[in-house]
């Protein structure tokens, strides 16, 4: 079984305040795109194809390159939708793996987990997190009260049958791209441009699954996500740091 992966890297960093691309933002002192990439080497997956934004081809090259990572880099759309399929149309495989690069810290095993639920015979799989907060539902096109943004609530959503989804999500190759053929329609602006990847296969009428996903992955858009990305990445370091230094501790003998 043959599996690829598209990180979608062409979204702008408006949101981070930066003047780049998300994908170039640096978190602890690399490219969010090199994270992304390591995370899906480390996962075992090494035919990894990066959406860019035209004109950042060679940015995105020498990131990579700087940190020993090798991709194959594709300019995407003026959609996440359209950047994808472009990446889809760049690989050969039997699955596919679609990421987001702002999902860097995305751990491997959760990557894993994604392909294994390939393997056992699903076509299409998500990883998500149960939802902990109340959810409501409003009438987001009133507002109430004069001058003030207050939006009328409509209804209390079953929180136990809600999920945040994350990425990457996990595909049979023909079924995706024959999914976003048959939404290519919505992918001309990202006010009518599916949500994600899975919603284009729900379309279809097609079965989806989810497995459990990691609160690393979480999804880096604003400056206070950025910060919290730092703690975590910084705490992984440590911890990293404090198993081998057990394992070290553990291997020396003691002579009597």
């Amino acid at each position: 079984m043959k599996v690829a992966a598209v990180i979608a890297g062409a979204g702008s960093g408006s949101r981070l305040g930066a003047q780049i691309p998300k994908a170039l933002v640096l978190l602890a002192g690399e490219p969010l795109i090199v994270h992304a990439v390591r995370g899906m080497n480390e996962a075992g997956i090494s035919d990894v194809v990066v959406t860019v934004p035209s004109g950042y081809e060679g940015d995105f090259a020498r990131a990579l390159g700087d940190a020993s990572l090798g991709a194959r880099l594709v300019v995407g759309g003026s959609t996440r939708q359209q950047s994808v399929m472009r990446g889809l149309d760049a690989i050969d495989a039997d699955f596919v793996l679609v990421h987001d690069a702002a999902r860097a810290l995305t751990p491997a095993v959760m990557i894993r987990r994604v392909v294994a639920a390939l393997e056992n015979g699903n076509l299409a799989v998500i990883p998500a997190l149960a939802v902990t907060d109340t959810i409501k539902r409003v009438d987001a096109g009133t507002t109430v009260g004069a001058g003030a943004s207050a939006e009328n609530v409509q209804e209390t959503l079953d929180r136990s049958m809600l999920r945040a989804v994350q990425t990457p999500q996990g595909f049979d190759v023909e079924l995706l791209m024959r999914a976003h053929k048959a939404g290519e329609a919505m992918s001309e602006s990202e006010l009518s441009a599916a949500p994600d990847d899975a919603a284009l296969v729900e379309l279809l009428g097609e079965p989806v699954v989810a497995v459990p996903g990691d609160p690393e992955a979480m999804k880096i858009t604003t400056p206070f996500d950025l910060a919290v990305a730092d703690l975590l990445f910084a705490q992984r370091i440590q911890s990293q740091a404090d198993d081998q230094h057990n394992r070290g501790t553990a291997s020396v003998g003691v002579t009597q």
